[in-house]
């Protein structure tokens, strides 16, 4: 089965761990093209802190890969998100990290779009008569959007499970801490010309704290 991972490898080292990972697996180009394509367009991730979108417009321009998605506070109690692309041509209708919107505005052709994606303005609408428009098929591409402790989640797969089911027992052994409360104090991006997995690797174990942070 040629799926990128290295399966004799594995089976030479199954005795040590079960869960083991050989290191040609971890860092491999061929697994991440794997995950990028089955892996990250299916699971559920922090997109951003309620705190970070607490007004109506306030939005945060997520990135996954190739993927943009704008996560935005749409009403008072809603929460909606969005890939960040008009539905004409695909351009990004926002560049920016994060900010303030009151529509969604292209600047190719013109189109706009409602704070709740629906489509509001086709730029010289009566030259497409012989394809008629329909609203309902114009609208943003939503993405789906959940929140619990205090963080908004995103999944690109619309047939996904639910946040709850996905997190388990998780919710169970976090919530005690009351993460809903914390507030963030400040934020930093950070691009490492590395595989996700070894970034994941270091904020996964604290040993190395004492050392690199202090």
């Amino acid at each position: 089965m040629d799926d990128g991972f290295d399966h004799q490898r594995a089976k030479d080292t199954a005795g040590i761990r079960d869960d083991f990972i050989p290191a040609s697996n971890w860092t491999s180009p061929e697994l991440l093209k794997l995950e990028k394509a089955r892996m990250w367009p299916k699971v559920w991730q922090v997109a951003c802190r309620l705190e970070e979108i607490p007004k109506v417009g306030n939005f945060v321009n997520y990135r996954i890969f190739d993927d943009s998605i704008l996560v935005t506070r749409t009403a008072e109690d809603r929460i909606q998100a969005f890939y960040n692309a008009c539905q004409h041509r695909g351009r990004k209708l926002r560049e920016e990290e994060r900010g303030q919107a009151g529509q969604w505005y292209c600047r190719f052709h013109g189109w706009r779009y409602d704070l709740g994606g629906s489509i509001a303005y086709v730029h010289d609408r009566d030259d497409w008569d012989n394809c008629p428009l329909k609203d309902e098929e114009l609208g943003l591409k939503e993405v789906k959007v959940a929140t619990w402790a205090g963080w908004v989640w995103i999944n690109q797969d619309p047939n996904s499970v639910s946040l709850e089911e996905y997190l388990g027992e998780v919710k169970t052994l976090i919530d005690p801490f009351e993460f809903e409360t914390a507030r963030m104090a400040w934020y930093e991006t950070i691009i490492a010309p590395v595989n996700w997995k070894v970034v994941c690797e270091a904020f996964n174990e604290a040993y190395h704290a004492s050392a690199t942070h202090t």
